[in-house]
């Protein structure tokens, strides 16, 4: 609600300084689709009961916009969730006979069976009004709600809205006369009787006829003379131009909207009381919503001058658009009553969301196509893509309907265990809880896991539910997964903690689309659209306001009104991974075309700078860890906006794709073993699915596609890999095909830019050792200030070398302080030198110069300086060699040569995992299953060992430092590593 509060305040802010813009279509109808989905979510028949007229008023505004989302997008939802409410109720009206509010739902009743030319859905209305016409009421006009016979007659100016239209339209589908009469004398009776012929305004009933405002004005109700003009509106809709009938109530009309506008507040706004608005401050949504539904649809029936009421239109529409929350509701609604009364930012009612769709409807006709100036997005491209994408948002994979391809699934190990065991023990246990303790431990504890943990498994929840359902099929699970979609579209914060640590998400302040909220999210909207018709239309509804308050909007503003969250514009997996939940959502979601195409031409702006974050040689910086996360997501991003634009757009379509793609073979030293560097976790090999997708996206192989269903968090990420038709082929033009044919010499793989080696035997030699260096800077991303790292494999066993980055973040894990903090990612936890006291700094400047490389069949050389990385004053040179020999069992040397301007300290290491002793003053052994590998040391002077083992939420390793027992202004060390044979 705050937001809602900022939101209007700036806005009525706005109106009162500027002159209103031009409505521009897509934007009313993204407007009356918001307002719409959140009722419908929030719509509850307990409270009314489906015929009270509180409930009507919003069918009538709704059954308009179903006709504009039907011919707009194709989406027929709308009609459908009408058609299901009329048929539960037989297309009966309520139980009081003469009662005016009782045939309001009448009026959405007729519009259908305008449309559909069903019987069933006109006989009880023209019925009950027969009835009526047949026993005319006979009451007093002197409303007594102690004596019903007083609401025989419209007696209250409500009436005029509830009853009359229904009766002018039997008319015209009829051609009944006795309809129409029948309203003409009733309305005429009540408007004698009502109406103010010195304010021309309408008493609510005659119980205000001598009643006085605080400033002593007359009493005349905002909603109550907002409820005449809208049923004039309808009226007027079906009083053909040469009817007898028509005179008297377009004169009215006019007369009502002359006198209404100019009692318009500054803000745009109309207020609970139309004649003393400062006894009743606050905006009125109900009334402001009929009243620019009247005044838009006089202006495009030309019964009211533009020039003169299109401003008043135009500041009614942008204070009522100001009044609707993110989420779509719609707020300052006051509640029932019959009087004017205080309205508070939080009150919603029914029909107040009627009211908006009838304005929105209005404004709608007179709305523009033309877009936006100096818009972040270009509408024109917007345009473009949207003539792209299918009618119908579509799902990622199938949904449940193809039992063919579920029942396939089902014949899997997976399936049966999550079918027998895992589903069943989880719908027993139901939603884990969100607990507001755990969301907020991170902040008091800067202790990640128990806050992401705890989100992580409501996810996990669905996601798992919904595959037991899709593949059951019985609907056992769709109770429990409403619940669990109700459950989550109520919890404030889809984010973690870590990326909310101000808590504007968790408040609802202000939110913020992080990585979680992007993939979780985007697991929600394919869960929701894989359970298609299991699922009711007023949850389905709930998720749609929850994705547009925490996903789509937040999006949209800061793109377009703040600026864009920091990941559209930077280097590293966030951006891609951000970009695929947020583009898979709304490709999965929206309905309307040009909302989809938003986003999917954001995707397309943005996704270029995710892309900058790999080399042009393809080489990722992130390490093989990150390549599986943030790739993947970039595969995801692709195959979404290719199968949506049937390959109109594929982001793949250039030479550096190739070049990525061939990552994930060539980081490898030996098979499935790489180094880890960045953030990598140690044992990680790059991911098969990718490996295979790229194969198959480039054509360089076919192996048959395998449906894997996913386990993770990351549902939305591993989805693809479920489902049939898994790559959209590429398009090979002749820069591809240059790129193809580059290849990948199979004794190394050399970044030059990154300065990374993969150095490899040749194929069936008795050589078990293969190694990667790392060159470089020391402002990467995921960087370790690890200039000089490496990393040394003995068939399946990495022996030594970096050990990579923790399986979770601590809490402070990215802050300044982290990599003198936690040794893991400082490089004291690298196999790189100390020197006099001094680990590596951080930064841009800290790099290596390559000053040889030197690659034979025999043997490759690598050599850098990279004295720049440490800061230290004294030192003046500082080079390291790596020298791979392959021949034989093979051996690699790590040489590190130094010179400084005084006497220093010098210090190098080994990082391992491995078993490990000190043979002797120059020799260590390493052990790890069946591997040994031996280190010789040769160095300047005596050297003395330390040990230490270093452990930050990941497996345990020793860093053995070796060190220079003097201080010396020139020396060496070189470690010379071979395999040891048992």
């Amino acid at each position: 609600m705050k937001k809602l509060l900022l939101t209007l305040v700036l806005c009525m802010s706005y109106l009162c300084t500027t002159v209103a813009q031009t409505f521009i279509k897509n934007e009313v109808k993204q407007s009356m689709r918001r307002v719409a989905d959140w009722q419908i979510a929030h719509y509850n028949k307990a409270v009314y009961g489906d015929l009270n007229w509180v409930n009507a008023t919003f069918y009538l505004g709704l059954v308009h916009w179903a006709a504009i989302a039907e011919q707009t997008d194709n989406d027929d939802s709308y009609y459908k969730w009408l058609l299901r409410l009329g048929n539960r109720n037989y297309w009966q009206v309520d139980q009081r006979m003469y009662h005016a509010d009782d045939i309001c739902i009448s009026q959405m009743y007729l519009y259908m069976y305008e449309k559909y030319k069903k019987k069933n859905m006109l006989i009880p209305t023209q019925a009950r009004a027969g009835w009526v016409i047949d026993n005319p009421p006979s009451g007093s006009f002197k409303l007594n709600y102690g004596d019903a016979s007083t609401l025989e007659h419209w007696t209250w100016c409500d009436a005029l809205f509830m009853a009359p239209p229904v009766y002018t339209k039997l008319y015209n589908i009829t051609g009944d006369k006795k309809f129409i009469r029948f309203m003409d004398k009733e309305y005429k009776a009540t408007y004698d009787f009502l109406f103010d012929k010195e304010e021309n305004l309408f008493y609510r009933d005659h119980r205000y006829f001598t009643m006085k405002e605080a400033n002593g004005a007359k009493v005349f109700w905002g909603r109550g003379n907002g409820w005449v003009l809208g049923g004039l509106v309808e009226m007027l809709r079906e009083l053909p131009a040469k009817s007898k009938y028509r005179p008297f109530y377009q004169d009215l009309f006019q007369k009502l909207c002359r006198r209404i506008a100019p009692l318009q507040n500054k803000d745009g706004f109309w207020h609970a009381s139309l004649l003393d608005p400062a006894s009743y401050p606050s905006p009125e949504t109900s009334c402001s919503g009929f009243f620019v539904y009247a005044l838009a649809y006089g202006i495009n029936e030309g019964l009211l001058p533009k020039d003169e009421f299109l401003p008043v239109v135009e500041k009614g529409w942008q204070a009522l658009v100001s009044a609707v929350g993110e989420d779509g509701k719609l707020g300052y609604v006051q509640p029932i009553g019959a009087d004017p009364k205080k309205v508070t930012p939080d009150m919603t009612e029914v029909y107040g969301p009627g009211a908006f769709l009838l304005a929105g409807t209005e404004v709608y006709r007179m709305a523009q196509d033309t877009p936006k100036q100096n818009a972040n997005i270009s509408q024109d491209r917007i345009r473009e893509i949207a003539a792209m994408l299918p009618d119908k948002p579509e799902v990622m994979g199938v949904s449940y309907k193809d039992r063919t391809f579920w029942n396939k699934v089902k014949e899997s190990g997976k399936a049966e265990k999550l079918l027998t065991e895992e589903a069943p023990a989880l719908l027993k246990k139901g939603m884990p809880p969100f607990v507001d303790s755990l969301y907020l431990h991170l902040n008091k504890t800067n202790i990640r896991l128990p806050g992401e943990n705890m989100m992580n498994a409501r996810y996990h929840y669905l996601f798992r539910l919904t595959l037991a359902e899709c593949l059951e099929n019985k609907k056992r699970y769709i109770p429990a997964i409403e619940k669990a979609l109700i459950d989550l579209c109520n919890q404030n914060s889809w984010s973690i903690p870590a990326h909310d640590r101000n808590l504007n998400n968790y408040h609802g302040t202000d939110y913020y689309v992080d990585l979680v909220v992007a993939t979780a999210g985007n697991g929600i909207a394919q869960c929701v659209a894989m359970l298609d018709d299991r699922l009711s239309p007023e949850v389905k509804a709930r998720v749609q306001c929850a994705f547009r308050e925490k996903v789509f909007r937040p999006v949209y503003r800061c793109l377009e009104e703040t600026k864009p969250f920091w990941w559209f514009t930077i280097t590293n997996n966030w951006n891609s991974v951000c970009l695929a939940g947020v583009t898979g959502a709304a490709l999965t979601l929206l309905a309307d075309k040009e909302e989809r195409a938003y986003f999917v031409a954001a995707a397309e702006k943005y996704n270029v700078y995710g892309m900058k974050g790999y080399a042009d040689d393809g080489y990722c910086s992130e390490g093989v860890g990150y390549y599986n996360y943030g790739f993947r997501a970039y595969i995801l991003l692709r195959e979404e906006v290719c199968r949506a634009t049937q390959g109109k757009i594929d982001f793949f379509r250039e030479p550096k794709f190739v070049r990525i793609a061939q990552y994930g073979r060539k980081i490898q030293m030996n098979e499935g073993v790489c180094p880890a560097y960045s953030d990598c976790r140690i044992g990680l090999s790059p991911d098969k699915f990718i490996l295979d997708y790229c194969d198959r996206a480039l054509g360089i192989t076919s192996p048959e596609e395998k449906y894997i269903l996913p386990s993770g968090n990351n549902f939305s990420l591993y989805l693809i890999g479920l489902f049939p038709h898994q790559v959209w082929k590429m398009e090979m033009t002749d820069s591809i095909r240059q790129a193809l044919q580059e290849g990948s010499d199979s004794l190394r793989a050399y970044y030059e830019k990154a300065g990374i080696l993969v150095s490899r035997p040749a194929e069936g030699s008795s050589c078990p050792m293969a190694v990667s260096v790392k060159g470089g800077n020391n402002a990467e991303n995921h960087n370790h200030n690890d200039i000089g790292s490496y990393a040394v494999a003995l068939g399946k066993n990495t022996m030594a070398g970096d050990q990579g980055g923790p399986f979770s973040y601590p809490g402070d894990y990215f802050s300044a302080e982290a990599p003198t903090k936690y040794k893991i990612k400082g490089s004291f936890g690298h196999p790189v030198p100390v020197v006099d006291g001094k680990t590596q700094s951080a930064g841009a400047k800290a790099k290596a110069i390559v000053l040889r490389k030197e690659f034979t069949e025999e043997r490759d050389l690598f050599s850098i300086d990279y004295t720049s990385a440490y800061s230290t004053p004294n030192l003046d040179k500082l080079i390291r060699t790596f020298v791979y020999d392959r021949q034989g069992e093979g051996n690699f040397t790590v040489s590190d040569e130094f010179t400084a301007n005084v006497p220093i300290r010098f210090e190098t290491a080994i990082t391992t995992q491995a078993d490990w002793k000190v043979l002797d003053d120059t020799r260590l052994l390493l052990t790890s299953g069946t591997e040994q590998m031996i280190v010789n040391i040769e160095a300047s002077g005596k050297v003395a060992f330390t040990s230490e083992t270093i452990e930050v939420n990941a497996s345990a390793y020793t860093r053995i430092g070796i060190a220079l027992k003097e201080q010396a202004e020139k020396g060496y060390i070189w470690l010379k590593m071979q395999a040891k044979q048992l």
